[in-house]
């Protein structure tokens, strides 16, 4: 799973949430039975955590968000705070489930599935899925790809940082494990380091009329994920620092994008209330 996720779901409310419906109309079951034996891919997550963000807004961008190979299963969350919801194996989540009945429970091991599907389909199933998606987002030639690779190593390890910093610094982990506010201040700086290297990456892109026409890349769709995470969840301004307008740039874009808005109270308020309280 995938680094810092751990004691992600400590994150959420206590929820239980079984629905079961059943219809005897011979007509609604024959449809419900035809839309499963599409569904070969059942993707499980929590809607708002940094790390399944990163998937949805991946989805959406290739234009994948609604296909009918694809189930999203949010999960809810039991009395003990496990992550839970039929036919989803332990663990925090992302999850996808594939149809031999294996699973892929890294975040950007998802993405790259996603893409490997797409760029070279083998099944039927697989082939129907690319037609419908857009174009390679790791980059039309090696240079391009490698770029990609860059961002998203560099986006890695600021989360790493950015996620021991929370759990370290953060009222909302005060009751759940020890606290060390100069950890909190170390790995934030560590954090901003890498976000000022990949600034780097960013600089001409997402300017002026053309931003709409950008290629998106995985990387980009992660990156989004941390950004977004970090200053409406936590209430943290990296982007505030001058030395990165391009980030910022990169950001007031991105999140008007159909696949990174977000409304008011997308994030649970008691959780939010508390991430925002920093230990000093």
């Amino acid at each position: 799973m995938d680094s810092s996720q751990e004691n992600e779901y400590k994150m959420v409310e206590y929820e239980t949430n079984f629905n079961q419906v059943v219809n005897s109309d011979s007509t609604n079951i024959t449809i419900a039975y035809q839309n499963k034996a599409m569904t070969h891919l059942e993707l499980f997550v929590l809607t708002w955590g940094i790390y399944p963000r990163r998937v949805l807004i991946y989805l959406h961008e290739k234009g994948l968000i609604n296909s009918p190979h694809i189930k999203v299963t949010p999960v809810t969350i039991s009395p003990t705070l496990e992550m839970i919801a039929p036919g989803k194996p332990k663990g925090t989540v992302p999850i996808l489930a594939l149809p031999d009945g294996t699973f892929i429970k890294q975040s950007v091991a998802i993405l790259e599935y996603f893409e490997d599907i797409c760029d070279n389909p083998q099944e039927d199933w697989q082939k129907d899925l690319a037609a419908a998606a857009k174009p390679s987002m790791r980059g039309k030639n090696p240079r391009e790809r490698a770029t990609t690779r860059e961002i998203l190593g560099l986006t890695e390890e600021a989360s790493s940082m950015f996620g021991f910093g929370c759990h370290k610094g953060s009222k909302l982990f005060a009751a759940l494990e020890p606290m060390d506010p100069a950890g909190t201040k170390m790995a934030m700086g560590w954090a901003k380091r890498n976000l000022k290297i990949v600034e780097t990456y960013y600089e001409g892109r997402f300017e002026g009329d053309n931003s709409g026409a950008e290629n998106i890349t995985i990387a980009d769709c992660v990156l989004a994920s941390l950004l977004q995470f970090s200053r409406e969840l936590y209430g943290l301004k990296f982007l505030e620092d001058p030395e990165l307008p391009d980030l910022q740039r990169f950001y007031n874009v991105f999140k008007e994008r159909e696949s990174t808005k977000i409304p008011d109270d997308f994030y649970p308020e008691q959780i939010k209330e508390l991430a925002q309280v920093w230990l000093e």
